[in-house]
């Protein structure tokens, strides 16, 4: 398929561009870096002509809260009217699991594992802007699938986060606690490939995650039980078998995409 990648150039768009072309998509860039803004709906519009899919990863993480809602809300909208007026086959985009208000110690969750059906209450600009661009997606004609990715880990990722928790232990739930959730940029690499590939849902919105929690030294049930023992457990007798397991299920996507992540903390 010929696809319009938006953020190519950006830390995700480096990971998922050559996946992308080693299985044989030929890429249109659109960057920022290129002097392409994804607010420029005229210029998005022309990018998209002659492509088949879309791959939206460009976004502002951040500056003000002005400039990140109407960087991360407007774009969406243009790449959004750019597939409707082509009739493109897919948006496949990058969303964040800070679209739940969750992460980045912004709210306490309902319960834990977490999953799709938890409500999102996001707090801050960057995670309203991922909540809307979701809503957006919902509702266009145009068939979309978000990808609710926490943080993306690069190789040098792992070392400098074992280094500073050989430092200071409380490192990993200090100042706040993302669940121990992570994900390898070659998994989300291949989870977007596979959302380009996998029967077209109208829309969906699914949490991606590493099958094991980034903890050097608890379980994921022991952390649950320090760091926050009012929130219900859902986990069942899985994380008895699997004491290191994931506290996000992505049992959805797993579904949905047909897509396994491979890459572990351990």
């Amino acid at each position: 398929m010929r696809l319009l990648v938006t953020g190519d150039q950006g830390a995700v768009g480096r990971a998922v561009v050559p996946c992308l072309r080693h299985t044989g998509h030929e890429i249109v860039g659109f960057d920022l870096l290129d002097g392409c803004d994804v607010r420029d709906r005229k210029a998005l519009a022309e990018a998209a002509r002659g492509c088949d899919a879309v791959v939206h990863l460009a976004a502002l993480l951040d500056g003000s809260d002005d400039a990140i809602f109407h960087t991360n809300v407007s774009g969406a909208w243009s790449v959004l009217q750019a597939a409707r007026q082509h009739g493109l086959a897919r948006v496949v985009v990058l969303s964040s699991a800070n679209a739940m208000g969750l992460f980045m110690g912004q709210g306490i969750p309902d319960y834990l594992p977490l999953d799709e059906d938890h409500p999102c209450r996001p707090r801050t600009a960057y995670g309203v802007s991922k909540y809307l661009v979701e809503e957006m997606c919902r509702g266009v004609e145009v068939p979309t699938i978000c990808l609710r990715a926490p943080g993306v880990f690069r190789s040098e990722t792992y070392a400098r986060i074992k280094e500073a928790r050989r430092a200071d232990a409380s490192f990993e739930w200090s100042p706040y606690w993302e669940y121990g959730a992570f994900l390898d940029e070659r998994d989300l690499a291949a989870a977007v490939l596979c959302a380009l590939s996998c029967p077209a849902p109208a829309h969906d919105s699914l949490l991606l995650c590493a099958s094991d929690i980034s903890s050097q030294s608890k379980t994921a049930l022991g952390l649950k039980q320090q760091i926050l023992p009012e929130v219900e457990w859902r986990g069942g007798d899985a994380f008895v078998a699997e004491p290191y397991r994931a506290l996000v299920d992505t049992t959805r996507a797993r579904t949905v995409l047909n897509w396994t992540p491979r890459h572990t903390w351990r």
